[in-house]
């Protein structure tokens, strides 16, 4: 069964400090829990292949994705990795009171051994957690 994410937030920050840091992708092990590294692999004018090492239940999962930037958004697709497919969207829309508003949104398939394992509130805390240490490390800098 196929499962979807979506969260936002509203940050006091300049929309484009805002996707500079989302994008930067060797970044991502220091706000994603469980992710200890995070490899750009290759980079060229119309995408990005990255690489996250995870690290849950004892064991390490790696997770490659093919990232592709335009002005405002980050589309995400699973290459390799854990899931059965996966795919996702940072979007960043900055509006007139010198905020932005960062949403992301996914849609993925757990494999059969993890269907009944992770439930849909450890995909939301987890989700909660990285977006709340991400939009930390945003205001430390701001």
């Amino acid at each position: 069964m196929a499962r979807k994410l979506s969260f936002s937030r509203s940050i006091n920050a300049d929309s484009k400090e805002v996707f500079s840091q989302i994008a930067r992708f060797e970044n991502y092990s220091e706000f994603i829990p469980g992710c200890s590294k995070a490899k750009l692999i290759e980079k060229n004018d119309d995408y990005e292949i990255g690489e996250l090492t995870f690290n849950f239940f004892l064991k390490t999962y790696l997770v490659r994705s093919k990232n592709i930037l335009t002005d405002n958004t980050i589309n995400i697709e699973q290459i390799k990795g854990p899931f059965d497919f996966f795919t996702g969207q940072w979007s960043v829309i900055g509006n007139e009171r010198s905020s932005t508003d960062v949403s992301f949104d996914a849609e993925f398939k757990l494999p059969f051994i993890l269907e009944n394992i992770i439930t849909d509130q450890v995909i939301n805390d987890f989700c909660e957690n990285a977006l709340e240490a991400f939009v930390d490390k945003l205001q430390i800098k701001n």
